[in-house]
């Protein structure tokens, strides 16, 4: 157990020897290391991030439909349908295929869903402008694939027709019941049997009204009431974070160092064995190192 303890203490002590002896290295070293990090840091192009904010909620859909439609709108906006009109109105082909370009786009473009149930909207790109750009044309563009095709349009147009007249003849027999009163419809009615109709016809113009406002504002698509946020223009890049790179390399570069001379004086000990010498020659040999 003594002897476990010794050979464990020497070791370290060993360790320590040697760190001590090449302290300058591992001192200096490292901070060269991280400061051509740095200086490297420089040279790559930066990446600004533009933000934006939208809310998909309305005063006659539900929660529940709200957030579906939330979900589905921040899955169109990194899809085909929205990001190839942004490709050809930005002229971000450069020469590549269509479906290279969409890939690199759709890299810039991050879209989250929050527990608020508004949509965040971020597109990151090498300059502020072009980061505001491009959150610009994909609002624009998702915007245009909410508007109804031709055959989802007239469907929806008979269903506010239906909804209008509805609505209509509901109002219509709402005020005679008001101003009827007990004897609405010329039927003699007692005062509970006449406040229940009320009720019953007053449910039924709520929601005829309200598919009469849902079916507008389909046959309309979304609009830009939607965008809360407006498209944000960067102020400060996000990337490359120089100094955490900086840092990583040097604490990396002080490890990989220090493991290296502890390896190397590891190494020149055991070369003290003649049988190890031999099998270090021809291991340096077997690499072309050595003779």
């Amino acid at each position: 157990m003594e002897a476990d303890t010794e050979e464990r203490g020497l070791s370290l002590l060993d360790l320590l020897i040697v760190a001590t002896k090449n302290l300058k290295l591992l001192i200096f070293g490292p901070i060269a290391v991280g400061l051509l990090v740095l200086g490297f840091g420089y040279t790559l192009p930066q990446s600004f991030t533009s933000q934006a904010i939208l809310s998909l909620a309305t005063p006659t859909a539900s929660v529940a439909v709200t957030a579906a439609q939330t979900t589905q709108a921040a899955a169109l906006m990194v899809s085909p349908v929205v990001l190839d009109p942004v490709i050809e109105s930005l002229k971000l082909y450069t020469g590549q295929p269509l479906q290279f370009a969409r890939a690199d786009l759709a890299s810039q473009i991050k879209t989250t869903v929050g527990k608020d149930g508004l949509l965040r909207l971020e597109v990151t790109a090498n300059k502020p402008s072009d980061a505001q750009g491009i959150s610009n044309a994909v609002i624009d563009s998702w915007l245009k694939s909410t508007i109804p095709a031709e055959q989802e349009r007239a469907e929806l147009e008979r269903r506010l027709v239906f909804a209008n007249d509805s609505l209509k003849s509901v109002n219509a027999l709402l005020g005679k019941l008001t101003k009827e009163g007990a004897t609405a419809l010329n039927k003699p009615l007692t005062f509970g049997e006449a406040g229940l109709g009320m009720v019953a016809v007053g449910e039924l113009q709520a929601r005829y009204q309200a598919d009469v406002l849902t079916f507008s504002r389909s046959l309309k698509g979304f609009t830009r009431d939607t965008v809360v946020q407006p498209p944000t223009l960067p102020t400060h890049p996000v990337a490359p974070k120089k100094s955490v790179m900086a840092v990583v390399a040097a604490l990396v570069s002080g490890v990989a160092l220090l493991l290296w001379i502890f390896l190397l004086q590891v190494w020149r000990d055991a070369a003290r064995d003649p049988e190890v010498a031999k099998k270090q020659m021809h291991l340096l040999a077997s690499l072309g190192l050595g003779k």
